[in-house]
């Protein structure tokens, strides 16, 4: 199903997501292959051992699909063919497109037909009498969509070509030596769009207009406190050490509001502003938000929303409307994690785990 598609109704569901499993060659480079033995043994448990009825893969299972235009899915048949086993023993799978999957579009695939259901951008799931949203949580990330709003307004800026020079290719004898480059600039639009939601071409290497439009924005969650989302015991540890650190560089969170007032002293904190506004204090909010929005748009009572993206496992509960609802991330499979969620009869269990830890 799509957004317009028919509810997902399942009493048992494993979530995972954000598992990036081409990153943990560069993450892991000596343990690499155990833990990708590890994702297939949590694939075998979830089809032999789980008792689930359906799995659920939550975005990003890949981080770049194709790089340099060859698709990386061959590379990894063995998880496609674990996941062909698990739909075959009777367990359904539905995948919600992630901002990385998206370099999936227009990849020759060359694997064996993998039945599942692709979901864009949410998932409608009933479980117990619960129900459920499910949805990678990339729409909610201001600043991933700021940076790709700026890969096309410089694509923009490209003059378009002239009638006489675009016409060359017809008005000019074709030789051996031609040497006519007459593409529009505009068709590259696609891959910079697509390229620009998997953090490329430029991948975390931002240009310096780029890092000032994102301090213009993550900043602003330093000079927040999120009281109507943190409960007594909650702290903002990444906003304490990313305000810290722009003051032992002399520079204060309101500095950062206007892109081109942004010190350049600031630039060293960069990678510490960007942890505070990926914590799951701030996205708790943005949770809140979305459940409201998409409740009014589907005109439909939502009592869960559960989100990736951030890699970081969370869970708050709170009343809407005179009624407890819920959100929760399933965390990641980066570097050491290994989380994932089991909704059982419409109760939420969340692993947050290691990939070295048993299975349950």
């Amino acid at each position: 199903m799509g957004a317009q598609g028919e509810t997902l109704k399942a009493r048992d569901v494993i979530v995972v997501s954000d598992i990036h499993a081409d990153e943990w060659a560069t993450e892991l480079p000596e343990r690499h292959q155990e833990k990708r033995q590890a994702f297939l043994d949590f694939l075998q448990w979830v089809r032999a051992d789980s008792g689930t009825q359906h799995l659920v893969i939550n975005g990003d299972l890949l981080d770049i699909p194709q790089k340099g235009g060859k698709p990386l899915l061959p590379a990894f048949l063995d998880i496609f063919q674990a996941l062909a086993d698990i739909y075959d023993s009777g367990i359904g799978i539905s995948h919600i497109v992630g901002n990385h999957d998206s370099g999936m579009l227009g990849c020759k695939l060359n694997v064996p037909v993998v039945p599942l259901t692709i979901n864009y951008p949410f998932l409608v799931m009933e479980s117990g009498d619960k129900r459920f949203v499910l949805e990678h949580g990339h729409l909610l990330d201001t600043w991933l969509w700021r940076y790709v709003e700026h890969q096309i307004e410089m694509l923009c800026q490209v003059e378009p070509l002239e009638p006489s020079v675009a016409m060359q290719r017809f008005a000019t004898p074709v030789t051996n030596d031609a040497g006519l480059d007459l593409l529009p600039a505009c068709h590259g639009f696609a891959s910079v769009f697509f390229g620009s939601l998997q953090w490329e071409p430029n991948g975390l290497d931002f240009t310096e207009p780029e890092t000032r439009l994102g301090f213009a924005l993550m900043a602003l969650d330093l000079l927040d406190d999120f009281e109507d989302v943190r409960g007594d015991d909650d702290e903002f540890a990444e906003q304490a050490e990313a305000i810290a650190e722009l003051k032992a560089l002399g520079v204060e969170p309101q500095q950062l509001l206007v892109p081109a007032e942004v010190p350049r002293e600031a630039f060293e904190a960069f990678s510490t502003v960007g942890a505070a506004y990926y914590a799951t204090i701030p996205w708790r909010r943005a949770a809140r938000h979305r459940l409201r929005q998409l409740g009014d748009e589907l005109d439909i009572s939502i009592d869960a929303i559960l989100l990736g993206h951030i890699h970081k496992t969370d869970y708050m509960q709170w009343d809407e409307n005179g009624r407890p609802v819920e959100y929760c991330n399933h965390g990641c499979w980066r570097f050491d994690q290994a989380d994932f969620l089991h909704i059982h009869n419409g109760e939420i269990h969340i692993y947050d785990r290691k990939w070295t830890d048993p299975l349950p």
